[in-house]
């Protein structure tokens, strides 16, 4: 794949790109992908609207850089997690970190929900899939549910196909929030963490708690597991 940016940008143009990227995050929560536009996103960033195609060659290639980069620090901040507790491997920890880590940023909330009133035509691909696959996340789930299921995490009775769709359903209706549940009624997102944890936690995880080596055994793989997707999405800039 060739690069929209120069393979060895000196620090000033990584400092634009950084404005650049700063800039287009904000106007797409603000306004929306369909409304925003180059003009302004180098307005915003204090720069010339040439510089920003220095960068990135369209707009869309743009924000399919905000997209992969805001996917990659989440998956960071998820890794640092199960460093330095390794029961944050489990999936009813794992869920609920990544149910928090979108409620906190409202782009990740935007993906996991596939918002086109925000993401405009990023929200699917070309050939019409979600962009949250685009990124990724249905073949990391895929292969954490092979992970969890190597180390008895999670129960063997089920399958491997029917525990990912009750983990992406689960996660997805928990996210939206529902339709029956008034506004004002809705659950504080601390809370609704705790309850997707519990749910996942019942619905899929051995009733026996694993051993500590068992977890740290688990904790690598699905650090290598998040390493990859994280490799895979910087290949992709």
């Amino acid at each position: 794949m060739t690069p929209d940016r120069p393979a060895a940008a000196p620090q000033a143009d990584d400092e634009r790109a950084e404005r650049i990227l700063a800039a287009a995050h904000d106007l797409l929560l603000a306004w929306g992908y369909k409304r925003v536009t180059v003009d302004e996103i180098a307005r915003r960033a204090r720069i010339g609207k040439g510089t920003v195609y220095l960068h990135w060659r369209t707009k869309e290639t743009l924000f399919a850089e905000l997209l992969r980069r805001d996917f990659h620090q989440r998956l960071g901040t998820v890794a640092a997690g199960i460093e330095r507790d390794p029961s944050a491997a489990l999936p009813s920890r794992l869920v609920r970190e990544v149910f928090l880590q979108q409620r906190h940023t409202p782009i990740a909330e935007a993906v996991h929900t596939g918002d086109s009133e925000v993401l405009g035509a990023l929200a699917l691909t070309d050939n019409g899939l979600p962009v949250i696959q685009k990124l990724g996340f249905h073949a990391l789930l895929v292969r954490l549910v092979d992970v969890w299921r190597t180390h008895g995490l999670v129960n063997l009775t089920a399958s491997a196909a029917d525990q990912i769709c009750t983990i992406d359903a689960v996660m997805y209706g928990f996210i939206t929030g529902g339709i029956a549940i008034p506004p004002d009624e809705v659950l504080p997102p601390d809370r609704r963490a705790d309850l997707l944890g519990q749910t996942v936690g019942a619905a899929l995880e051995t009733p026996t708690a694993p051993t500590g080596a068992t977890l740290r055994a688990a904790a690598r793989d699905v650090l290598a597991a998040l390493a990859d997707t994280r490799h895979t999405l910087a290949e992709a800039r």
